[in-house]
């Protein structure tokens, strides 16, 4: 039975490859937050491989906060390259599989049509800048692994827009939401299962780099109108332009992801970002 090591399991992806777990009787799924695995901290990848050995690792581990790493770019980096390094420094050394998440933030989002795995990144910020080097130390690692780009994900879980948008639409009679910042929405319950559907299969990791995401592409301005509107609030979306919204980090305008290799390598049927959604706020309701 292949067994697998999610780090970051108390994050927004590590939790979703949680819920979804037991629909695999057979994998074998060792789920490690931070203080059993800090990937930071080589010794404790080791301790925990000891006691409980996996053939592989599925690295949900992230700093994830785009504002904020903007004045944390130690910290960020730490994380987001440094640890990834130690990621594979270890599954190199055991002969283990390594399966990474990276974002549509390594884009700089001048593009007028959808990234490819093989167009040119060229980050714009330091959280984008902090994931494109942990995906360029894996880029010749000496061990089977896949990096996963995806783009504004959601879940039940966590941190993430449609929660924030449910969140502010009990208590604000109009919210303000960028209209001109377009990408593919990504609903995390999807992404865990197809990864844990096909990652024991040979095919998986004969590309080192896949785009996925939910189907279509939409600004954040219509996705919050769609949130609201599944859920009968009442409250009104105003637009408001990327300019004039202050971010302290630049974003990309434009960085829809193409998914065609995923799709096609993988037999994807992939769902729209709107039937995802409505996926997700049914299942929030059972949480």
């Amino acid at each position: 039975m292949p067994s697998y090591l999610v780090t970051g399991a108390e994050g927004q992806l590590g939790q979703c490859f949680r819920s979804v777990s037991e629909e695999f009787p057979n994998h074998q799924i060792f789920f490690a937050n931070r203080k059993l695995v800090d990937i930071n901290i080589p010794e404790t990848i080791k301790k925990f491989y000891n006691t409980h050995p996996f053939n592989g690792i599925i690295n949900c581990a992230a700093y994830t906060k785009v504002d904020q790493a903007e004045k944390e770019y130690s910290k960020v980096n730490q994380i987001n390259s440094k640890g990834v390094e130690n990621l594979k420094m270890f599954a190199e050394e055991k002969k283990l599989s390594l399966v990474h998440f990276s974002t549509d933030y390594v884009f700089d989002g001048t593009n007028s049509i959808p990234y490819q795995e093989d167009s040119k990144p060229k980050p714009i910020n330091i959280y984008g800048e902090s994931k494109y080097k942990g995906e360029q130390l894996l880029k010749h690692a000496n061990c089977l692994n896949a990096t996963f780009r995806i783009s504004w994900l959601f879940s039940p879980f966590g941190n993430n827009f449609v929660k924030t948008i449910l969140k502010l639409s009990q208590n604000n009679d109009t919210i303000k939401v960028v209209n001109n910042q377009w990408g593919r929405p990504t609903y995390g319950i999807d992404l865990a299962r197809t990864i844990l559907t096909h990652i024991s299969e040979p095919y998986f990791f004969d590309y080192q780099c896949y785009h996925y995401a939910s189907q279509g592409a939409t600004t954040w301005f219509d996705f919050a109108i769609r949130i609201i509107s599944l859920k009968n609030r009442v409250c009104e979306i105003k637009p408001c332009s990327i300019e004039k919204y202050h971010a302290v980090a630049k974003r990309p305008l434009y960085s829809v992801l193409d998914t065609e290799r995923i799709e096609k390598h993988f037999s994807l049927d992939l769902s729209s970002w709107q039937i995802a959604l409505e996926n997700n706020l049914y299942r929030m309701q059972s949480l």
